[in-house]
């Protein structure tokens, strides 16, 4: 982590984000200096940081699910908040990347439109990283909506680029995040998994799920955990491991668990339709 730079008068407050005073840039010189601005100014804007969150909340809940076509309510929501306009700079900013971020993923899950997709995620990061362009990406500080921005850019440069250009961008976005930042390195952990099974890499498939199991075990969330069981389970199919079965049975049941019953289905319908296993067989078997 580089221990000296300068940042336009930002921090960040939970999970979200640098807030930006325009005008002014002091010079932080550790992260304990900046944590402790952190701690001050989380006691301000509460009421925004609430309203934030539960927005944040429901839809982290539909990306979760995979209910991708409720999205779009979600979008119509963000855009009332944003043009009425009652919350602080720093939200609204957070509002609009949230806004664009939703957009993009419409765009590439429901419309199949990778470049439009890419443009809102761009135009998303611009809205507080001004300079930020696809070749200079590794030049800045990035907050943990930024991140989450960077990583979706990285999920289009997959599809439309590389599996290896993706994985260095996901790398990049594992060493920037705050150790703290427990729900997008489970996110990272899961992504670098599925990009290693793109290039039939199963061992490194195995091992970045293993890791975001341990991290979410450590932590105690169960966000992203059934799918990184699925993960682990298709990586332990193709290296000929015997417990491939167990896993594979442990992200349903937490997809049960979850209510995350379009997962759930689409889990079940991928392992018969690519594998040829039939986990229902085994899903009705008492256990």
């Amino acid at each position: 982590m580089v221990s000296d730079f300068w940042i336009s008068i930002s921090y960040r407050i939970s999970h979200y984000g640098s807030i930006i005073f325009w005008g002014v840039a002091f010079n932080f010189t550790t992260n304990l200096l900046k944590r402790d601005l952190n701690e001050v100014l989380l006691k301000y804007r509460l009421k925004d940081y609430s309203t934030f969150c539960k927005i944040k909340n429901s839809i982290e809940s539909k990306l979760e699910g995979g209910e991708f076509d409720k999205l779009k309510k979600e979008v119509e929501k963000l855009k009332k908040i944003v043009q009425e306009g009652k919350m602080s700079l720093y939200y609204t900013q957070l509002l609009k990347q949230l806004l664009f971020l939703v957009e993009s993923i419409i765009e590439k899950t429901v419309n199949d439109d990778y470049k439009k997709a890419l443009e809102k995620l761009i135009e998303a990061m611009k809205i507080t990283v001004p300079d930020f362009s696809l070749s200079n990406y590794t030049s800045f500080v990035y907050s943990s909506m930024e991140i989450r921005i960077l990583m979706n850019i990285a999920l289009i440069i997959e599809k439309k680029e590389s599996p290896e250009k993706c994985i260095k961008m996901f790398l990049f976005c594992l060493e920037s995040l705050e150790q703290d930042n427990i729900e997008e390195r489970v996110r990272i952990y899961y992504n670098l998994s599925y990009s290693f099974h793109l290039l039939s890499d199963y061992n490194k498939e195995l091992y970045y799920a293993d890791l975001g199991i341990k991290t979410c075990v450590k932590n105690r969330t169960l966000n992203g955990l059934g799918l990184l069981y699925f993960r682990k389970g298709i990586a332990e199919y193709h290296l000929k491991k015997e417990n491939y079965i167990d896993s594979l049975l442990k992200a349903i049941h937490l997809f049960e668990i979850l209510g995350h019953e379009k997962l759930k289905q689409m889990a079940i319908e991928n392992c018969r339709k690519f594998y040829n296993i039939e986990l229902t067989s085994f899903i009705a078997k008492p256990r």
